[in-house]
């Protein structure tokens, strides 16, 4: 019955505007979600990023309240500065840093919400299916045990942790990002100018490749938009993470990262279950145009372990690979060349032992 109202709804001219139609290549996302594991999801993170949106980012305070989300282009009083002339000087070196790094929007979320549960546990490891190769190579399936039952009853438990910790939110510029895809000659690159009403943002979205819920389908291929987009998402919140660590004195494992492809945004939260102190809000207060300083240096674009790294994918973990329990991605789709250029990442078949350049050389090269 819904269906026959809807589509007499449809038969009548300018009843139900053509804006409000989902287009063809979003509903074919949709099709698509049960190829992606819940973390890499663009529809649902597309959704999420929305209600942070919404609810965090631009909400709405009354006055003497303090905003849930504060920029360092414009901090208040409580991370800033209260002198005038040192507010105005820190915001304008701020926000020519972030030009700098190709950053269009950098802040503190005060209270970034978070639930993580877990309903059984493994013994061998956290994918489906694990590879031995003791005497040849056996793909065996791996085991998920459930928590025990409670006494007397069928029921098994679930265990939850909710918190809300501070957290860093970055979000890239997208004609920056557009200008160095084009340098990199991806094959989907989309038709898109920085004018158009279209955002960049759903030609990611219509671009996106699952990669397998468990990585299991990435395999060099050609350069592709939004494998890069989150490749160079991912390089950057590692970087991020080891610059909070460093400036705040949090160790790296209480830290985490949220990619949000399709927007060209992450976040780097605290993940710890102890009381929040406020660690990050007091880096910005002590350190705050140093910590972006240092982001675009050359010691934080480069690895301490010499040539060995350079030439093997750019990423180990003397420079951005960080502890499994803090990543993501499981330390995949990560390679210092897509920020600071070198050699192209292994899954990328196109420029296969070639350069690339990195996403701030393009910046560094488009502002001179």
């Amino acid at each position: 019955m819904l269906a026959t109202m809807v589509e007499s709804w449809r038969a009548i001219p300018d009843l139900i505007p053509v804006r409000t139609e989902a287009p063809p290549e979003f509903l074919a996302q949709v099709l698509r979600r049960q190829s992606y594991g819940s973390r890499y999801d663009p529809v649902l993170l597309a959704v999420e990023h929305e209600a942070l949106r919404r609810g965090t980012l631009e909400a709405s305070t009354l006055p003497g309240e303090r905003a849930p989300f504060v920029l360092f282009t414009a901090p208040d009083k409580v991370i800033g500065p209260r002198d005038e002339e040192q507010l105005s000087a820190q915001t304008t070196k701020t926000k020519g840093l972030a030009t700098r790094l190709g950053i269009e929007k950098i802040g503190l979320i005060r209270e970034f919400e978070l639930c993580r549960f877990t309903h059984g546990y493994t013994r061998m490891s956290s994918q489906p299916i694990i590879e031995k190769k003791d005497s040849g190579t056996l793909r065996l399936p791996v085991r998920l045990n459930l928590f025990d039952p409670f006494k007397d009853s069928r029921k098994r438990p679930i265990y939850t942790v909710t918190q809300k910790n501070e957290a860093i939110y970055v979000q890239l510029s997208p004609s920056q990002v557009f200008a160095w895809l084009k340098k990199l000659k991806v094959a989907d690159l989309p038709e898109w100018s920085p004018e158009d009403a279209t955002k960049l943002n759903a030609h990611l979205l219509e671009r996106a490749q699952p990669f397998g819920r468990f990585f299991s389908d990435l395999t060099p291929a050609d350069a592709a938009t939004y494998r890069y987009c989150y490749t160079l998402l991912h390089t950057y919140a590692h970087v991020v993470m080891k610059a909070v660590s460093e400036f705040s004195g949090l160790d790296m494992g209480s830290l985490s990262e949220y990619i949000f492809p399709c927007d060209l945004a992450f976040v780097v939260y605290r993940n710890a279950t102890t009381m929040d102190l406020g660690y990050m809000s007091a880096l910005w207060r002590n350190s705050n145009t140093d910590f972006l300083e240092h982001l675009g240096s050359h010691e934080s674009l480069q690895c301490g372990s010499g040539s060995l790294c350079e030439t093997k994918g750019g990423a180990c973990p003397d420079c951005i690979v960080v502890p499994e329990t803090s990543c993501i991605a499981s330390n995949r789709l990560l390679s210092r060349s897509v920020l600071g250029g070198g050699l192209a990442p292994r899954e990328d078949a196109t420029n296969s032992g070639k350069r690339i350049p990195g996403y701030l050389e393009v910046i560094a090269r488009n502002g001179k």
